[in-house]
């Protein structure tokens, strides 16, 4: 008897638990979830006029690669992105009219090179040009390998490392610019 006291007393000090473990998500339902992609799909096909065995290549596929850092081609419209040997790209090699404290960068390069890592952007170099201090504007230069050559994951990654090298800062507006290479 004593052992069925102890028995239940365990059941019943785990069910809370088990009940709340149950009811905190339901679990995700595939098969609705494949349903409605099998039915887009054939939707999809009978637009097009696609037969199911019918394979249409990606684009990326059989369109030649432009890459944003390629000479001779226009530049990418993303803000940021300034191509070389394009007639008519901007400059930034001319200092800005504002007057900027003359402050060398500050960066922590220990959690830049911890973040990279963590996002796994290999970053082979960086340089820092402190140039405020010459009347000119602060750059930091970096050479990266992209993970994919296609041009919306070198954008991706352009994007990430700007984002990470600004955040890295250990006082804001230390950087005018970040020139990332691929």
């Amino acid at each position: 008897m004593k052992s069925l006291v102890n028995k239940a007393h365990v059941l019943f000090s785990i069910f809370p638990f088990l009940l709340l473990a149950c009811t905190m998500q339901a679990p995700e339902d595939y098969y609705f979830q494949f349903a409605l992609m099998e039915e887009w799909g054939k939707y999809n096909r009978q637009q097009t006029g696609r037969m199911p065995h019918e394979v249409i290549p990606s684009p990326e596929n059989t369109q030649p690669l432009v890459v944003a850092f390629e000479v001779g081609k226009p530049p990418a419209e993303l803000l940021g992105f300034v191509s070389y040997n394009i007639p008519g790209a901007q400059a930034t090699e001319e200092p800005t009219d504002v007057a900027l404290p003359s402050v060398p960068i500050s960066l922590q390069q220990e959690v830049l090179q911890q973040l990279f890592d963590e996002k796994q952007i290999r970053v082979v170099h960086w340089r820092l040009k402190h140039a405020r201090l010459e009347g000119k504007q602060n750059r930091v230069l970096l050479n990266f390998i992209p993970r994919a050559f296609s041009e919306r994951a070198i954008k991706e990654e352009f994007l990430m490392i700007c984002a990470i090298v600004h955040g890295a800062q250990t006082q804001a507006g230390t950087i005018d610019i970040i020139r990332v290479i691929a």
